[in-house]
């Protein structure tokens, strides 16, 4: 599995002694062994969970924002089964339907190998050097990769000379958005970079100047959360964990409200210095709150509630 939060925690918890099993989106099989079933995301296996079982059933859904109807009522199917439900913010929590128990939710924040992204200065290109934008996620729709085309586009047009790099495993949306960048005029600007590993991540946003991140739903978005470590600036909507990663008063337009996004974008370029500041003092407090150590522990003492 490649490394995410959900492989972290499992390496966490078979550090401290957990007897853990790994099992994949799709999993089914037989669960008569354990003690605990943790579903990670709405996958296959969330169906499984549906059947009569005595193990304690822990679900952790990684996301929030509008689902497929037949989504929405597995989700909603799991969350009521569910002897816990782990959400990542007080945030969240408050979007959860009032199909879920208040007493069976639990707020655990996502965790990071934080030990490997380093805060560091960042400063506004030389003259004549190019604004570098990173991007770094799936390219799918609710992530609107697309409006990063567009930001370039309009720094180009106010003078900045800027290019995009894109860091993705999962490229669905790549012709549409290679055809959208000819259409704009920005193809030459755009340049994709494949996987990286969480190990080379690090040294893609030291090398950045902002993080663009226009999706329309969140989680607690762990590359946000990356970028907050290396004190990498990121422009984002007012998406779900956001106000836990960003420093106090970096405004966050509503996803509907495009323009003012647009125009946020373009006010932190010109005013870059003060931007960088705000993420090199934010970058601390951010480690403080996701080291993985405090998820493992967290999610022992819910494990042991439940038995």
């Amino acid at each position: 599995m490649a490394e995410t939060p959900d492989s972290l925690l499992a390496d966490g918890l078979a550090a401290v002694g957990v007897d853990v099993t790994t099992a994949p989106p799709h999993f089914r099989g037989d669960w008569r062994g354990y003690d605990v079933v943790h579903l990670n995301h709405l996958t296959n296996a969330c169906l499984r969970a549906l059947a009569p079982s005595r193990q304690r059933i822990v679900f952790t859904h990684h996301t929030s924002g509008w689902k497929p109807w037949h989504h929405r009522l597995v989700r909603n199917a799991v969350e009521r089964r569910a002897d816990r439900v782990v959400v990542f913010t007080a945030d969240e929590r408050r979007r959860l339907g009032r199909h879920v128990r208040d007493e069976k939710v639990a707020v655990i924040r996502s965790a990071l190998a934080v030990e490997r992204f380093a805060p560091a200065p960042h400063r506004a290109p030389a003259p004549g050097e190019p604004w570098e934008l990173l991007y770094v996620g799936q390219l799918v729709a609710f992530k609107r990769v697309h409006l990063a085309l567009e930001l370039v586009r309009r720094m180009r047009a106010a003078g900045r000379h800027a290019r995009l790099r894109i860091v993705s495993h999962r490229e669905t949306l790549r012709p549409e958005l290679e055809a959208e960048a000819r259409r704009l005029g920005v193809a030459d600007a755009v340049e994709y970079l494949g996987t990286r590993t969480r190990d080379e991540i690090g040294p893609e946003m030291a090398r950045a100047h902002f993080l663009v991140l226009p999706s329309h739903r969140e989680a607690l978005s762990t590359v946000t959360s990356e970028a907050a470590l290396t004190a990498l600036p990121v422009l984002l909507f007012d998406v779900s964990g956001a106000d836990e990663q960003v420093p106090t008063g970096w405004e966050r337009p509503h996803p509907d409200d495009v323009e003012r996004w647009f125009d946020l974008a373009l006010h932190r370029v010109d005013h870059y210095a003060g931007a960088a500041a705000a993420f090199e003092q934010n970058a601390a407090a951010v480690r403080d709150r996701l080291g993985i150590d405090r998820a493992v522990r967290e999610h022992v003492q819910l494990y042991r509630s439940l038995l």
